[in-house]
């Protein structure tokens, strides 16, 4: 038995090492990655989706070795879909500016011609409101200087004892004074009377103004982002939708 019993145990390990020899080795395969830097315009609040699959806020971000695709956007601007190569090993920059969204554009638009005529419709009337306070101010000295003048007459011809001065005070000096008074005073009145209504279309044109809608910015490229990449569900689900702007590079 002692000798049949080591051949037994020499075939054992013959075969165990002819498995061990026959059997495939097992292979160690690591995956390589590259880093990708964005050099993006604007460079503060852009954001990205990787693959389809994964929203990002970052201004560098590693990945495996191939070709990967982004849809960039950033507020105010239009998403942009692009593709890049990561290389293994190496850091690579994507340099890119997003244009400005046609919705962004047509609200500047609209905000500036809707600033411009507020401010006219209101600058306006302060305008005439100024112009009319200075003729006030104007027709009121002349009043003055008319009505002084006229007062200083009757003194003269209350006092006067000359019958020639007398007679062409009361004939013609004190009747064209008195005619410039009343003229001084209608300018007067008319000058008051623009200062008064300049100050109630002021009122009124601001009053109505501040009930003018100011435009608001709707962005829309937002909602398309947004739509893009959504938070899978409880049960795994993820919904791919979106438009966005080719632009490869």
């Amino acid at each position: 038995m002692g000798p049949a019993l080591n051949n037994l145990r020499v075939m054992k390990h013959i075969a165990l090492g002819l498995l061990l020899w026959l059997a495939p080795w097992p292979t160690i395969s690591a995956q390589q990655t590259g880093i990708l830097r964005f050099v993006i315009d604007p460079g503060h609040d852009f954001e990205f989706i990787v693959d389809k699959a994964h929203r990002l806020q970052q201004r560098e971000i590693t990945l495996s070795e191939g070709l990967h695709h982004f849809s960039i956007w950033a507020p105010t601007r239009s998403i942009v879909d692009t593709s890049v190569f990561v290389v293994a090993g190496h850091t690579s920059d994507l340099v890119m500016t997003l244009p400005l969204s046609t919705e962004y554009v047509a609200y500047r638009k609209e905000l500036s011609k809707y600033q411009v005529r507020k401010r006219w419709t209101i600058a306006a009337p302060i305008f005439a409101l100024a112009g009319s306070l200075t003729w006030t101010g104007i027709a009121y000295g002349k009043y003055a200087k008319a009505k002084d003048v006229l007062d200083a007459d009757r003194e003269n011809y209350a006092i006067n004892v000359d019958p020639a001065a007398i007679s062409a005070m009361k004939s013609s000096t004190i009747p064209l004074h008195n005619k410039e008074l009343k003229q001084a005073r209608t300018k007067l009145f008319a000058a008051s009377g623009l200062s008064v209504a300049s100050v109630v279309a002021t009122y009124l044109l601001k009053k109505r103004t501040s009930k003018w809608e100011v435009p608001q910015f709707e962005d829309k490229q937002k909602v398309k982002f947004d739509g893009l990449a959504w938070v899978p569900d409880p049960h795994g689900n993820v919904f791919m939708a979106g438009i966005t702007i080719n632009l490869a590079r």
